[in-house]
């Protein structure tokens, strides 16, 4: 994870303090930062990263389409119960499912090209019935140049869209991998309602060390999916259809719940609905992550000067955030004396 990387933040507080915030000093500061969510805590300047060198890339492409669905829910099954020994394999990345349909973009870093074939050919060679519409491998010499070939050009820019996610357990998958399989097949997106469901093979590894200590939603720490229900809508579709949509939305996140360790599922706050019910425990991964990170906040931004939809503290807000459940009178002052510490803080710098 990123967040597990940062070795130091250069910040202005809530006070109009600047502070450097490490391991050594403003501790639980540097503790909330790295894995709280948005700009809760404090402003950030910049941030010191460990970095590794780029590893060469072999990276597997596919495009599949199955005769009915049936036939597609069978390679469903096949592809989950295959995923643990991706896994063990070294693979990460994406896919996506749509109909009798399911596009593939797996990679491998440092990946030595004739076994990455040979692992991902003992998934295909029962399957060759399928239309293969795209079927490639191939070395890259980069991550940069993998994401420049392959990933950029579907980069999204903006456009009308929903999502809710979860992030699947590593267990569930390795030992219930045939519910797993029915799950993704039944929220599987539709072309009729512009709906897509969206995998990520980005979990396991070293994101499973669970002796960094952060404040990371521990979902992270055990899942090896992160599954996102995507649902889009064209411009001219009705405030009243778009609430439908959203409804629809959250009824294929509880089924994917039913997957994800039930009630004490969580998601990724960043690819989540924004609408989730429960979203301090969901975004967090647990009520007692969430309870510190609001203890944290409540001392370096005692007046709530940093607040944003679902994030640490809004709670205390009404849901259009504009006022306060409890009475916050020195608030406008504090507002007034930080924007003056920035303005004093440029004009020496």
């Amino acid at each position: 994870m990123a967040a597990d990387q940062v070795l130091e933040f250069d910040v202005v507080t809530a006070d109009g303090q600047r502070q450097t915030v490490n391991a050594c000093q403003n501790k639980d500061l540097f503790w909330a930062l790295r894995g709280g969510g948005g700009g809760s805590f404090a402003v950030v300047l910049s941030a010191v990263l460990r970095t590794f060198p780029s590893p060469s890339m072999v990276s597997t492409l596919y495009s599949i389409s199955a005769a009915n669905e049936t036939r597609y829910a069978r390679f469903i099954r096949d592809f989950i119960r295959f995923m643990p020994t991706l896994a063990d394999a070294g693979y990460a990345g994406y896919f996506y499912m749509r109909d009798t349909s399911i596009v593939i973009a797996f990679f491998v870093p440092n990946g030595d090209f004739s076994i990455t074939t040979a692992i991902f050919n003992q998934l295909m060679k029962n399957n060759t019935d399928l239309q293969f519409i795209s079927n490639s491998t191939f070395p890259v010499p980069s991550f940069y140049d993998y994401f420049a070939q392959i990933m950029a050009a579907s980069n999204p820019t903006g456009g009308n869209v929903l999502l809710g996610s979860r992030l699947i357990p590593e267990t569930i998958v390795r030992q219930q991998p045939d519910q797993v399989a029915d799950v993704l097949f039944q929220t599987r997106g539709r072309n009729e309602n512009q709906s897509m469901l969206i995998g990520h093979l980005v979990a396991g590894g070293q994101v499973s060390n669970i002796s960094i200590d952060n404040s990371i939603n521990s979902g992270w720490r055990t899942a090896l999916l992160h599954m996102i229900y995507a649902q889009g809508w064209s411009e001219d579709t009705s405030a009243a259809d778009q609430e439908i949509l959203a409804l629809h939305l959250r009824t294929q996140v509880e089924i994917l719940q039913t997957v994800a360790d039930g009630a004490q599922s969580s998601c990724y706050s960043n690819e989540a609905d924004p609408n989730e019910p429960n979203w301090q425990q969901k975004f967090f991964g647990t009520q007692a992550n969430y309870n510190r990170l609001k203890a944290i906040k409540k001392t370096v931004d005692p007046n709530s000067l940093f607040i944003c939809k679902n994030c640490v503290g809004s709670d205390d807000w009404s849901s259009d955030l504009n006022c306060p459940k409890k009475s916050t009178a020195n608030r406008v002052h504090v507002t007034i004396f930080v924007v003056f510490l920035m303005k004093l803080f440029h004009v020496f710098t």
